[in-house]
């Protein structure tokens, strides 16, 4: 394809929708795979609910996910850049008018001077009649001398498009041929009385002097759809390609909502996730590689993405399966990366990395990183290389140290740690193998109980790997620690 212009258009008005977030990527996707143009519009016109630091957080998101663009308006210390703008809706509100002003002056829209009492009684008389409520067009007829008569009484009036009898059709890439009879719109307002647009307007003039090529968006525009295919026609632009695609829904099925926690795209980076899981994860949930392959970096969905594979059905947010793709992303990579995105964690936390070698570091992401399904996971499974442990989870002490003959079995633990002349992994788990051997118990037994003297806890890294990286006096010294604690238990 050549000359491809795609945009993401949305409302600065709160954060960035993990919905926003999937519409923007498909466009992402599909401009960088055919040499195309990512164009970054805001639709900024209700001053009432956009504020500047929306603005920002909107662009944050979309810079963590890696999603940039080609085109777009300025925000923070960064420059508007493209040579189509401005790109905030509200900058240009002139282009609307005076496209408005055409659509007048081509007999394809009409001034209306019904008030709003006349239209709340039309409206009531709809309701009572049970039929959809649409404006009877009284004014689409009036005479040059009852407008001018109305304009020199200075009546307020709208700019309402005059829809056309037949039918509109669409060839939509995803939902297919959709065509819909135009009875079923009234003559929509353009212009409002201060000659401000409405958005069917202005996001029809701003794709059309943008050169949009295709518009990929949400399937709740669809309806929207055909009264701008009609605004295309009338103000004589190219016709882009439409692809209309479904929602994100929530665990339970409905629609994903602003109000619940991962709605905003960078809850899901404060929760420790990266932002190659959810570029991957969000591709998923509309679009198919047409096999079982689930983990993609960005190159393999350049590679493969195809926007013909874009689904009609809703994808259903599933939080197992983000922790599992996120797991394999960490698993993919390098101990030095890993270690980089872990680093502020870590630090965060008050964790005083500078005690410790770049080896020992590795080391520890090293033992870590086939556990943790999260970034932020990483704290859980090693304070306790960091702080001396002052107590110990409540469910695993009635489970190893409160039955009987766990003070012996400490005991004899701390024998094993003292008398270990090679203090690695591998020399630890052949001794404690041997002691599961000579009593005829099983490996666990042993393993348990040592893990909760050595970390509080009761799952975590592999124990001799973790006993390795303690140290040999350190981990005496909790296990003594453990024999003194199961001792007050039992006195």
């Amino acid at each position: 394809m050549s000359n491809i212009r795609v945009r993401i258009a949305p409302s600065p008005s709160g954060f960035l929708h993990i919905g926003t977030a999937k519409i923007a990527l498909m466009n992402w996707l599909f401009a960088r795979q055919n040499n195309g143009t990512f164009v970054l519009r805001l639709e900024d016109t209700d001053a009432d609910r956009t504020e500047e630091e929306f603005v920002q957080a909107m662009c944050d998101g979309f810079q963590w996910l890696g999603i940039d663009w080609d085109e777009g308006p300025a925000f923070g210390d960064q420059p508007e850049k493209g040579a189509k703008g401005p790109y905030r809706q509200s900058q240009r509100v002139e282009s609307h008018r005076a496209a408005g002003r055409k659509l007048l002056d081509t007999g394809h829209a009409y001034k209306c001077f019904c008030t709003k009492e006349e239209l709340d009684v039309e409206r009531d008389l709809a309701q009572k009649e049970k039929r959809p409520p649409r404006y009877n067009g009284k004014c689409r007829t009036l005479s040059d001398e009852e407008i001018a008569q109305n304009e020199s009484d200075e009546k307020r009036f709208v700019v309402r498009f005059k829809v056309q009898e037949g039918e509109t059709t669409i060839e939509d890439l995803v939902q297919g041929t959709v065509t819909s009879n135009n009875k079923e719109f009234d003559d929509f307002v353009i212009l409002k009385p201060t000659g401000d647009p409405i958005f069917h307007l202005a996001v029809v003039v701003d794709d059309g002097e943008m050169d949009i090529s295709h518009i990929v968006r949400g399937d709740d525009h669809l309806t929207n759809t055909f009264r701008h295919v009609m605004l295309f026609n009338a103000l004589g632009y190219t016709l882009p390609k439409f692809a209309h695609l479904p929602m994100v829904l929530d665990e339970n099925g409905k629609k994903y909502s602003k109000r619940l926690h991962g709605a905003n795209v960078l809850d899901w980076r404060d929760d420790g996730f990266l932002p190659e899981t959810m570029i991957n994860y969000v591709a998923l949930l509309g679009w198919s590689p047409g096999d079982d392959q689930e983990i993609f970096d960005r190159q393999s969905l350049l590679d493969t993405f195809s926007i013909d594979r874009l689904g009609k059905s809703a994808g259903k947010f599933d939080l197992k399966r983000l922790q599992w793709i996120n797991g394999q992303h960490m698993r993919n990579l390098t101990e030095e990366e890993l270690l980089n995105r872990l680093e502020p964690i870590l630090k965060h936390e008050g964790f005083d990395l500078s005690s410790k070698s770049p080896e020992w570091l590795l080391n520890m992401v090293g033992i870590c990183q086939e556990k943790i399904r999260t970034l932020n996971e990483i704290i859980v499974y090693t304070d306790f290389f960091f702080n001396p442990v002052t107590e110990y989870e409540e469910k695993p002490v009635k489970k190893q140290f409160r039955k009987e003959g766990a003070l012996e079995k400490l005991q004899t633990i701390s024998t094993i740690f003292s008398s270990a002349a090679d203090w690695t992994a591998e020399s630890l788990k052949g001794f404690f193998e041997k002691q599961a051997e000579e009593t005829e118990t099983g490996l666990g037994q042993w393993i348990h109980p040592t893990r909760l003297a050595l970390t509080g806890k009761s799952v975590g890294p592999g124990l001799f790997e973790l006993a390795e990286l303690l140290g040999k006096e350190e981990s005496v010294a909790r296990v003594q620690s453990a024999i003194e604690f199961v001792t007050s238990l039992e006195s």
